[in-house]
């Protein structure tokens, strides 16, 4: 029988509320890995699992140390035991695209990653978690995801971690790939990955994650948005700013003069889109400012990439480069 390592994070397929009818009311991170893995005894028959609780929280309130210890157990795993199949994380769902795209660019292995989580409590009448719990276990043991990436798998559907995003804050279809669609799906006929990449890049696989990590704010674009902020966070030693801008990414003229205006030194800066989809392009001006295109990841996403590039040391030119 195959071996798969579960790490349990918490969040809201580990949810507890008072009654069954609850499915706003509840605390999350309530249930325990091994609770969650007697929850659906029909797991034994696909693998032998071993369990370890890395936390036990809203994703909502993950920190650095969650991210730094979840990286720490997936490596040592890998690298401990050749025979293990995979890895599944289950996980809340307000950040869990998050933790999937700092794991696609960290861990390098072609052995499947599997994140999920669930849009309802455990407790609740119909509950989702324990199929996407089961379904995450047979993509994380299919030959047919090995190679392919993090994986996120909810609703009977397999999503890439560079495009998934949470679009809605109720139901159990809550996750999609904006302008891709998921790579596939998962249903008792087995694993199906008909759109998954043959290839991918892994641009800080020898990263060393420190304790304490560099501030990086995210700076949200609407009608006479607050322009002193901006000098605020320079002042304030940040050294990365992700901008969600408006339309294709777009700086207010207002923001443009407050960067202009700036004589100190400039932080990583990255322009986003508040759309939910579409990409951002270069553009000379922008360029001049020091910011760069975040292509197609949304603001949130590009948070996580400008950590991992500062903390590895990249410059401006670097990050441009980067092959994501």
């Amino acid at each position: 029988m195959k071996r798969l390592l579960l790490l349990a994070t918490g969040g809201t397929i580990a949810g507890r509320a008072a009654d069954a009818t609850c499915l706003n009311d509840y605390t999350a991170g309530a249930i325990t890995a091994d609770q969650l893995l007697e929850a659906v005894p029909q797991l034994q028959d696909l693998a032998a699992i071993s369990v370890e609780q890395v936390a036990n929280v809203d994703s909502a309130d993950l920190q650095f140390q969650h991210w730094r210890a979840l990286v720490r157990c997936i490596r040592d795993a890998f690298a401990a035991d050749s025979d293990l199949a995979g890895v599944v994380i289950t996980h809340g769902t307000n950040t869990l695209e998050e933790t999937a795209w700092l794991l696609q660019l960290l861990i390098d292995d072609p052995r499947p990653l599997v994140l999920v989580g669930a849009m309802r409590p455990a407790t609740a009448l119909s509950a989702d978690g324990p199929l996407n719990l089961y379904q995450a276990v047979q993509v994380a043991l299919s030959p047919e995801a090995r190679g392919k990436g993090v994986l996120v798998v909810m609703d009977g559907e397999i999503h890439g971690a560079r495009s998934v995003t949470k679009i809605a804050t109720q139901g159990v279809g809550a996750f999609r790939s904006p302008g891709e669609g998921p790579l596939g799906w998962v249903d008792d006929l087995g694993v199906h990955l008909p759109m998954a990449p043959a290839t991918r890049v892994v641009p800080f696989s020898a990263l060393v994650l420190p304790v304490q990590w560099p501030q990086v704010a995210i700076v949200y674009g609407c009608v006479e948005s607050s322009e002193a902020l901006i000098p605020a966070l320079l002042s304030a030693g940040f050294e990365g700013l992700v901008f969600t801008g408006t339309g294709a990414g777009q700086l207010s003229a207002g923001e443009c003069r407050v960067l202009e205006a700036w004589d100190g030194p400039r932080p990583l800066m990255l322009r986003a889109n508040r759309c939910g989809s579409g990409p951002v392009h270069p553009c000379d001006h922008d360029a001049q400012l020091g910011l760069l295109p975040a292509g197609s990841l949304n603001p949130q996403k590009a948070r996580v990439l400008l950590l991992l590039a500062l903390i590895a040391g990249v410059d401006r030119a670097g990050l441009a480069n980067l092959p994501i």
